[in-house]
This record gives C-alpha cells, sequence and structure tokens, in this order.
C-alpha cells in the first residue's frame, strides 16, 4: 500500500459522490490523501480551507427583534464576500445559536456531523 496527495489531474479516480464536494474546491488550495492498494484508491481524506463564522452573539435585549441579526448576517455576509468565499461554516451549541443559523435569511442547512480539532503536531 502506498500513501500520497492526489494530483488534481487524477481527482477524477474519487468516488461519484463526493462530485459536489470536489466541483466546490479550489485546487490551489486543497489537497486529498489517498492510500492506494495494487493502484485502487481504498482510502481518502480531502484537506481544504474553510471559513468559520464563531462565536455569534447578540445582548438579551436585541435578540428577539431581528433587526439586529439581520444587520449582522449582512455585514457577515458582505465581509466573507470580500474575504473571496462563497460559504461559511457555523456551529452551534445553543438552541438560540440553531434558531438563527437556521433562520430563512441564512439559507443554512445543517451538517449531519459532530465536529472535532485535530491537533496535527510539528
Amino acid at each position: 500500500m502506498t500513501s500520497r496527495v492526489l494530483p488534481f489531474t487524477e481527482w477524477h479516480r474519487l468516488p461519484e459522490s463526493l462530485d459536489p464536494i470536489l466541483m466546490e474546491l479550489s485546487p490551489v488550495k486543497s489537497r486529498i490523501c489517498v492510500v492506494e492498494d495494487k493502484g485502487e484508491i481504498v482510502a481518502h481524506w480531502l484537506l481544504f480551507p474553510v471559513i468559520h463564522a464563531e462565536c455569534v452573539w447578540i445582548a438579551p435585549a436585541k435578540r428577539k427583534t431581528g433587526r439586529t441579526a439581520k444587520k449582522l448576517i449582512d455585514l457577515m455576509r458582505e465581509t466573507a464576500r470580500g474575504l473571496g468565499v462563497e460559504r461559511v461554516m457555523g456551529a452551534s451549541i445553543s438552541e438560540d445559536v440553531t434558531k438563527l443559523l437556521a433562520n430563512p435569511l441564512l439559507s443554512g442547512e445543517p451538517i449531519p456531523a459532530l465536529m472535532f480539532m485535530l491537533p496535527v503536531g510539528e
């Protein structure tokens, strides 16, 4: 078995189920780690940059009006576009933030996954 970074010219060898994700990735900024056995890809792991929108907070007195949230959402989107991204990742550990992220103004789509922070060492 061998492990290597799959060059962009070989991304087509990956399962079709990854196509929607691969279409969003930049071959300049992304890497795909693979393990091959006799030329067959038997494992893969995608590495790509993601902008996270985290630690959202709105003063309790301003949470129910919607105006403050809309201004914050608009600015976050404008700032993200300025960074050159089309999507941001957001996480929630509270019911209030979950409601905000699921708000139709954001068109947020839940991702059925647990998130982990993995140290990579030196």
